[in-house]
């Protein structure tokens, strides 16, 4: 006869619009299996472009609003301080970009899931920037940010932990040694 067990719990979400990948009884994903590594594959790549597109969005949000508020009678971006954690953020988002590209043109695991851990640490990276720059207004539900960090913080764990990523990207890196 067919069996049909319950998948087990949903992974807990900071996005209340999603519901992350359920797990068998034993706690294992149940995207694991080889039929649905393709999806997964393209879950995680979608992710990335996602999450980079986050992150430029929360940096261009936070150069403008750093431009126009004024401390001491300049404007808070004129701050050396202010650049380089823009600078930073920003290059973080230009590093995970061509990682997004090439993995969407090879689509390989490994370059999946790098191109993800990278974006995703990036707009996270920039999303706390983001929050730290924009000060007390920075918390408020009611300002648009917080829905932009919320996201950043969700796309961190979609489809895979930055754990799991990493895993994925040093198992191909050592079969390529190895093998």
């Amino acid at each position: 006869g067919l069996c049909l067990a319950t998948p087990g719990p949903v992974r807990a979400s900071l996005d209340p619009a999603r519901r992350l990948t359920p797990l068998t009884p034993d706690g294992a994903p149940l995207l694991t299996a080889p039929p649905y590594e393709r999806a997964l594959r393209w879950a995680r790549l979608a992710v990335a472009a996602q999450a980079l597109g986050v992150g430029l969005a929360l940096l261009d949000r936070t150069v403008r609003h750093v431009g126009q508020r004024t401390q001491f009678g300049v404007p808070v971006g004129s701050f050396q301080a202010v650049k380089h954690r823009l600078a930073d953020a920003k290059t973080a988002l230009e590093f995970a970009r061509p990682l997004v590209l090439g993995a969407a043109i090879s689509m390989r695991p490994a370059d999946v899931a790098a191109a993800k851990l990278r974006a995703c640490e990036a707009a996270y990276t920039t999303a706390r920037t983001a929050l730290h720059l924009h000060g007390a207004i920075g918390y408020t539900a009611e300002y648009d940010l917080s829905l932009w960090l919320t996201k950043a913080r969700a796309l961190r764990g979609a489809w895979g932990t930055p754990e799991e990523c990493r895993e994925l990207v040093l198992a191909d890196v050592l079969g390529e040694v190895t093998g």
